[in-house]
């Protein structure tokens, strides 16, 4: 209901109930007081009196008049006075004479009481508008209890919250409470104070990732660029003064220059990933030819150091599942990738095996290297770590674990590691299954 309706409807009942209440407080007194009275105040009748006379004998006195002023009452009658004062009541006289079968004359005097209406409907008047105020007031204050309940307190607490919002306090949750559109306004400001502390937030993560990249580039660009500008100066200088040398100078500058630039790629790659700026194509793919697609695309290079790369299909029946291929194939490569710089030549090995539960499909990545250490195990995923073997390889640009997890995680699926010291280590993957016939969505 809208705040006019129901401050409409509050005045309305107000005034109904407050005339109802006093109507009946109007027939209570006017029944009680007739009851008190003996009388039908509104005809204007009191009580009634009684006098029965055998000639100058009073055989019956209902007020117990005197014969002194039962005189006076019959005096009244015959001068046409057919009223009496008696105790600061006023009678009305009506005398009948009538005789019995026995010649005996007798003599009824009635007197009936005279009330001043106007008196009682004063008395009534007063009542009533005392009743009425008293009903209205009443009804007024249990109305305005309600209202500063789910109206004028609500108000208060919102102006409240939208001072804290104006000078920046965005932790504290605005609850929807009152009537109407006073919940409607409390939704709204919590609202816009999520969206606010959201933005905020983004901002922030903006800024962070800014002054990231920043420090990250002045601090791992440092090295290449030194050894880029020394075989440049080599050259230049004449140190290098063979055709040989000049070669195998340039060459190395070339090599710091795809170095620098793999390291570029992947600071832009994470930070896009990191603010939820990447979109997604996703696609339904049978994940053991996507697996076998990784393994051609690096096997020359493992080949070229001497290591080898063993590929293990536990998977009973063909299985989907729904990737952006380019992406997730970036993530075997940097996996792969990681992998091969912590085995070595001659003895080297990558286990991939695939292997599958009633909901998902595994991957797991095992390598015969050093492994990880226990303390470091659980930041292997962090960006620039510093206790990350990778990052002291050269041509890493140390975000490659880091990158994997946010698009295996950006693709609805996990990522974890297990290792022991001296026993290798394992980067495990897990996907939702999906049927051939299900829709992407």
């Amino acid at each position: 209901m809208k705040l006019r309706q129901r401050f409409l409807t509050q005045s309305v009942l107000i005034l109904i109930s407050t005339i109802v209440i006093t109507s009946c407080f109007g027939f209570i007194y006017t029944y009680f007081y007739n009851l008190l009275n003996e009388s039908h105040a509104t005809r204007g009748l009191g009580q009634t009196a009684v006098v029965l006379m055998e000639k100058d004998n009073i055989l019956y006195n209902s007020e117990g008049f005197t014969m002194m002023e039962i005189k006076e009452m019959l005096m009244n009658l015959s001068v046409e006075n057919n009223y009496y004062e008696y105790e600061s009541n006023r009678y009305k006289i009506n005398a009948e004479n009538f005789t019995m079968q026995d010649g005996s004359n007798y003599r009824i005097i009635i007197l009936n009481q005279i009330v001043n209406v106007g008196d009682y409907y004063r008395s009534l008047l007063i009542f009533v508008f005392i009743i009425f105020l008293i009903v209205f007031v009443i009804a007024s204050l249990i109305v305005q209890r309600q209202n500063m309940k789910n109206i004028i307190i609500p108000i208060t607490d919102l102006t409240k919250e939208m001072e804290k919002l104006r000078i920046g306090e965005l932790e504290t949750a605005i609850t929807d409470k009152g009537y109407g559109e006073i919940r409607e306004l409390g939704s709204a400001i919590e609202q816009l104070r999520l969206q606010l502390k959201n933005s905020i937030y983004y901002q922030q993560r903006v800024d962070e990732n800014r002054r990231f990249l920043i420090s990250s580039i002045s601090h791992d660009l440092k090295t290449p660029v030194t050894s880029i500008r020394g075989y440049i100066d080599g050259v230049l200088d004449g140190v290098a003064d063979t055709d040989e040398k000049k070669q195998y100078y340039l060459s190395k500058a070339i090599e710091k220059t795809k170095m620098i630039n793999t390291m570029i790629e992947d600071l832009l790659l994470y930070s896009k990933l990191d603010l939820n700026q990447m979109t997604f194509k996703k696609d339904k793919v049978n994940i053991v030819k996507h697996i076998e697609s990784c393994i051609e695309d690096s096997s020359e290079d493992f080949l070229r150091e001497n290591k080898r790369i063993i590929f293990e299909n536990k998977l009973s029946t063909t299985i989907f599942v729904i990737i952006d291929v380019a992406k997730f194939k970036r993530v075997v490569q940097n996996i792969m990738d990681n992998a091969k710089r912590s085995i070595e030549a001659q003895t080297g090995q990558l286990n991939i095996m695939l292997r599958e539960t009633n909901s998902s499909v595994v991957i797991e990545f095992k390598d015969n290297g050093k492994g990880i250490s226990k303390q470091d195990l659980p930041h292997v995923f962090e960006r620039f770590y510093r206790a990350d073997t990778a990052r002291e390889v050269k041509g890493s640009s140390g975000l490659g674990l880091a990158i994997a997890k946010q698009i295996v995680e950006g693709l609805g699926g996990r990522i974890w590691a297990i290792s022991e010291n001296g026993q290798g280590a394992s980067i495990i993957i897990s996907l939702r299954k999906v049927k051939k016939e299900e829709v992407i969505k």
